[in-house]
């Protein structure tokens, strides 16, 4: 809410260091945050809602400023543009062939914008939709190089990246942490028996038995062609002999079906290492599964 008064040289200058900020954030959750609050502190609103679409096509908004008249932050957030004064405006941000959200500012009462207020405001949500794009696609190409493309879980490089960051907080913070190790049994056998098809079909089940035995913390990937692992924050090898044996009993019971041939659930075997008794170092770590609780 720049005002006729301050002239199109402030509010250039306001849309400038708005841009300038988002710029300088590293990922999309900073981007969000930033915006909304330089938006409402260099603009003049009372408050601001910045929509964004999600991956599952929600509209889901990070709030910053006084809410409207009696509204909490969460009900500006759930039903942003329903100020009870009416003093709000909205522009799209226009990706590139989409909509990628939008950008809600609240006045300090009934009236308070103008048509060249809107105008700023457009101009303003024409110029963060290209940095919030870049940063969603940066964001996506990320998780991408992070995930294995046949199961959809982390890839050995993410696991050995967050290795590396629980040995960091652990030397820090102390605690402790573990990791389970597990090969599909005969692996090689099924792919010369039924084709790769079916193979693929089997680390797949794999997938989605690890998917049902683990925590939210936890960290599961697909550490080789019929190798898995999950990094285990704060559980010690006795738990994580439990999570690896419960892992081995649901795969077991996931009938395997492709091209019309069906097979039992493929058999694993496993292995445990912890923090810091098996190691106190990736290398360390990675090296010592072999001699490992093995089922």
């Amino acid at each position: 809410m720049i005002g006729p008064e301050n002239g199109a040289a402030r509010a250039l200058d306001a849309v400038s260091r708005i841009v300038r900020e988002a710029w300088m954030e590293q990922d999309a959750a900073a981007v969000r945050r930033t915006v909304a609050r330089h938006t409402a502190e260099c603009m003049g609103y009372r408050a601001v809602a910045l929509g964004i679409i999600d991956s599952e096509g929600l509209l889901r908004f990070t709030v910053f400023g006084e809410a409207a008249d009696g509204q909490d932050e969460r009900t500006c957030s759930q039903a942003p543009a329903c100020a009870p004064d009416g003093s709000w405006m909205s522009a799209p941000l226009a990706g590139i062939g989409r909509s990628i959200g939008t950008l809600i500012g609240y006045g300090h009462g009934t009236g308070a914008f103008a048509a060249d207020d809107l105008r700023i405001h457009a101009k303003l949500c024409d110029c963060l939709a290209v940095i919030i794009e870049a940063h969603m696609a940066n964001a996506n190409l990320a998780q991408a190089l992070d995930r294995d493309p046949v199961t959809g879980l982390y890839n050995r490089k993410h696991l050995v990246k967050r290795l590396h960051e629980e040995i960091s907080r652990a030397e820090r913070y102390g605690g402790i942490f573990a990791l389970v190790f597990l090969d599909i049994v005969g692996m090689r056998e099924i792919n010369a028996a039924f084709g790769y098809g079916m193979g693929d079909a089997v680390i797949e089940a794999v997938a989605g038995a690890l998917r049902r035995s683990f925590r939210g913390s936890d960290v599961a990937a697909r550490f080789g062609d019929d190798e898995f692992a999950v990094l285990l924050p704060g559980a010690d090898k006795p738990r994580a002999q439990i999570v690896a044996n419960r892992i081995s009993r649901i795969a077991a019971g996931i009938p395997v079906t492709k091209n019309g041939v069906r097979m039992q659930g493929p058999d694993l075997e496993w292995y445990v290492v912890s923090y810091p008794t098996d190691g106190s170092t990736c290398d360390q770590l990675l090296g010592a599964r072999e001699y490992g609780a093995v089922l």
